[in-house]
Parts: structure tokens; C-alpha cells; sequence
């Protein structure tokens, strides 16, 4: 079975990330691993924390930290593609984003990784770095990047 690997974080871009995840899923008949990576010094835990999908992520109440942000993401995505009919699950893992979603892509075998672009303007991609380039540069599988702006 294909294994597609999305890549979410808490903003509107996110959720045009897990529509296209859909899409991708739906065609290929592959199972989806949602990720939200967290610096590791606003984590709470240590490894991966792995989500089932069928929670309701309102049953978690507000957002008070990092983790916690990142936990809300991954839930919202997959009560979506679980609505899709998808089979799905959710890790939180601490770790530097690029670094982090190739590992896990390495991990779970997957067949493609499916992330967003932020739009940096050329001072802030100098400054911080683009997180879906070094991703397309590391990864050992393909990367969709949607890039879409609305």
C-alpha cells in the first residue's frame, strides 16, 4: 500500500495542503501520515506522539502552547481526510521541520510528501531558509509542493 506523507502546521496554507493530500490519496488508493514537526525546546515529550484519526479535535479544548497547536493541527486534518473516507493517523515529532519530515519519510517508507509553501520574501528565505527546499533537496521520494496562493 502507498503511504503518502503530509506535512501541516497550524495556518490556512495547511488546510489547502490536506485538500490536495486528499485528492492525492483518493487517486492512489494510499494510506495518509499527517506530521506537524515542533522545536524541540517548546516540545512536551521526547520521539514521535502518534494521533489516531476519529478523535474529535474539539474534545481538546484551546491551544496553550506549541505542542498543544501542533496536536490541533494534526487532528483538524485528520478529521477531514476521515471524512474523506481515508485511512489516516497523526505524529507530533520535535525536531528541526526539514530535517524531521525527511526522517519520518525515510521511516514510514513513504511514497510521496505532501507539504506547503510559505511564500518567504527573499530576505526571510536568506534569513530562515525554505523548509519545502531542503525538504525537496534531502527527500529520497518525490515532493509535492502545493504552491498555490488564493
Amino acid at each position: 500500500m502507498k503511504k503518502l506523507l503530509v506535512a501541516v502546521d497550524n495556518s490556512a496554507i495547511a488546510r489547502k495542503v490536506v485538500a490536495l493530500a486528499t485528492e492525492q490519496a483518493l487517486a492512489l488508493d494510499a494510506e495518509v501520515v499527517v506530521l506537524c514537526c515542533v522545536d524541540a525546546s517548546y516540545a512536551n515529550t521526547t520521539g514521535t506522539y502518534v494521533i489516531e484519526a476519529g478523535e474529535d479535535p474539539g474534545d481538546f479544548g484551546c491551544a496553550l502552547d506549541e505542542q498543544n497547536t501542533a496536536e490541533g493541527a494534526v487532528r483538524q486534518a485528520l478529521a477531514e481526510l476521515q471524512r474523506a473516507g481515508l485511512r489516516a493517523t497523526g505524529r507530533v515529532v520535535a525536531g528541526e521541520s526539514a530535517e524531521t519530515i525527511v526522517a519520518q519519510a525515510n521511516q514510514l517508507a513513504a511514497s510521496l510528501i505532501i507539504m506547503g509553501r510559505r511564500h518567504l520574501s527573499s530576505f526571510n528565505r536568506l534569513l530562515k531558509g525554505s523548509v519545502s527546499a531542503a525538504v525537496i533537496e534531502r527527500a529520497s521520494c518525490p515532493v509535492l509542493v502545493d504552491v498555490r496562493v488564493d
